[in-house]
């Protein structure tokens, strides 16, 4: 098996759209073809799913929101999903979803409060994606967070309370980032500024 997610920064956006002439604000009508046996993700809900002649899928996904073109991220593989909250979603590996049945609790409770508290707009769907090994720390864009497995699983066999408090602490600045992210511009911005207004909220 395996597993295709995007993985670039704002300044390598060309990388996926090489023939794009601007990277401003625009909306896009995303579409992926995959293996049936596989799920394709992408930053706005589900649209449609049709096979076609050669026995591959099309997900289709609705049209996006005004956004810039590194606002644009999926995934295609082979994951399962947690969904008990229609704004919220946590995709993983069929066999650790005992396992991260905490960070699912976690990732919608802070998804709540931002909304009832600092008055966030949220995006109309979060996705919360496990993979075995991530590269980088801030694979974030809108409404799609991407974890390292080893970052969010808790197994209350063998883990102590503290690590509870460290999945918690990851999961927080994930979705406080995802947010400031996505709602100031990079170009205007300081990196160093957006993290550590999402390190602040999320220990806060």
């Amino acid at each position: 098996r395996w597993l295709a997610a995007t993985h670039y920064h704002t300044f390598a956006t060309r990388r996926l759209f090489p023939f794009l002439k601007n990277t401003r604000c625009a909306s896009y009508n995303i579409s992926i073809k995959h293996p049936k046996s596989y799920v394709a993700i992408s930053n706005v809900p589900l649209l449609e799913e049709n096979m076609d002649k050669n026995d591959m899928q099309w997900t289709r996904f609705k049209p996006t929101p005004l956004i810039p073109a590194y606002f644009i991220a999926a995934v295609v593989a082979h994951l399962a999903v947690i969904v008990e909250n229609r704004s919220t979603k946590l995709w993983c590996r069929t066999d650790i979803i005992p396992h991260v049945q905490f960070a699912y609790i976690v990732a919608t409770n802070i998804g709540n409060f931002l909304d009832k508290f600092l008055y966030i707009k949220e995006s109309s769907e979060r996705n919360h994606i496990v993979i075995q090994k991530l590269l980088g720390e801030e694979d974030i864009k809108l409404g799609f967070i991407l974890y390292g497995e080893e970052d969010i699983i808790y197994n209350e066999k063998i883990d102590s309370e503290i690590r509870k408090i460290e999945i918690t602490r990851v999961i927080a600045y994930k979705v406080v980032y995802e947010w400031f992210y996505n709602a100031m511009s990079p170009y205007k911005w300081e990196p160093w500024l957006i993290k550590g207004l999402a390190m602040f909220f999320g220990i806060y």
